[in-house]
């Protein structure tokens, strides 16, 4: 199963409508701010008061953002078209389908709006319908017309992860009920770290096409990516040299540094972080010495159903993270070059699985 390396744009043109979000943010203080043309207010209550007379939408936006701590993308084009309301005590989602209509999308982490995008005027309208807004949780960062999708956990709380754990694998098992061949990207996270040995075990037995192998110890971390071709054995073989290569010159760098701040005189007490930096390099070679490369995930390309098997049966895997963004991620593609990128979760425990 090679070539699925690449994701297809979608060529509809669907505008997201979100038509119900309870609580999407908090607002800490009843704010009031008076800008030439633009009376703003922000109530306690996550309700807005707003008069308007031919505000630009991308200033009136940004109060909207700074605000709500809500990340808001707009096109340049749009920045400067005059906007004029005048409203009192609206809600969040009646504010924006005040200015903008239904011509926006908005992210949500499964429990808090985290990015809106005011999309482009001129997009055909084919269905209106309201969706299912936990089908993505992370975070879409847009530059230069080009979007990054993040599945990621909305912070490195216990009560984050697992919260992103259930709602992704109810995401995967949605996928593998629909549409059971669907053939997309996951990243697996591990329980524990894994020796390549078994890597290679779990990529064979499960027929997976292995994309990118996550190795690394604890915060350490650090990622191989298969070439076209690469059987899981060379690529093991390459991601072991690459690692030793990489400890030996972390090693080295954070050698120098203490010994040259020493010559200066400089007190252990004063070079904590160098110290630290120092314990981490040798930590990471001596589990190197020990056990070979501490492998704590994969990103693999498969089908639906295979990846729903994996998560219902094999015990040292945390999490099958399918690499997908349900209408969402429908929307922005429509607007923007989208490139997906999957964070590994670091295991709980750190200890290898035997």
């Amino acid at each position: 199963m090679k070539n699925r390396r690449s994701h297809t744009r979608q060529l509809r043109a669907l505008l997201l409508l979100i038509s119900v979000i309870v609580a999407p943010f908090v607002v800490a203080v009843d704010a009031h701010e008076t800008t030439s043309g633009l009376q703003f207010t922000a109530h306690t209550e996550g309700t807005f008061s707003v008069i308007s007379k031919a505000t630009p939408l991308g200033l009136l936006l940004k109060k909207i953002g700074d605000k709500t701590n809500v990340d808001v993308y707009i096109d340049d084009a749009s920045k400067q078209r005059p906007v004029s309301i005048n409203v009192k005590n609206i809600t969040f989602i009646d504010l924006l389908r005040r200015i903008v209509g239904d011509n926006y999308a908005i992210v949500y982490d499964g429990r808090n709006v985290t990015a809106l995008h005011v999309l482009p005027e001129g997009k055909t309208k084919s269905d209106e319908r309201a969706v299912t807004i936990s089908e993505f949780s992370g975070q879409v960062k847009i530059h230069n017309q080009r979007a990054r999708m993040f599945f990621m956990p909305a912070d490195n709380s216990k009560n984050a992860i697992d919260h992103y754990i259930k709602k992704r694998h109810e995401a995967l098992s949605k996928l593998s009920k629909e549409y059971p061949n669907k053939e997309m990207h996951a990243q697996i996270s591990f329980k524990g770290y894994l020796s390549a040995d078994k890597v290679a075990v779990l990529v064979r037995e499960n027929q997976l096409d292995p994309v990118t192998l996550n190795i690394g110890w604890k915060e350490n971390g650090g990622g191989y990516d298969l070439k076209r071709g690469e059987s899981i054995e060379a690529a093991i073989e390459s991601a072991t040299l690459y690692d030793k290569e990489f400890i030996a010159e972390l090693q080295e760098s954070a050698d120098r540094q203490v010994a040259n701040l020493r010559q200066k005189g400089i007190g252990d007490a004063q070079m904590q972080s160098e110290l630290i930096f120092q314990q981490n390099a040798n930590e990471l070679a001596s589990v190197f010495n020990a056990r070979g490369v501490a492998f704590y995930g994969v990103r693999v390309a498969a089908r639906a159903k295979q990846l729903h098997s994996l998560m219902s049966t094999d015990q040292k895997i945390r999490l099958v993270d399918p690499l997908w963004g349900g209408t969402v991620e429908d929307e922005i593609a429509n607007v923007y070059s989208t490139t997906k990128i999957a964070i590994p979760l670091v295991p709980e425990n750190e200890t290898f699985i035997p």
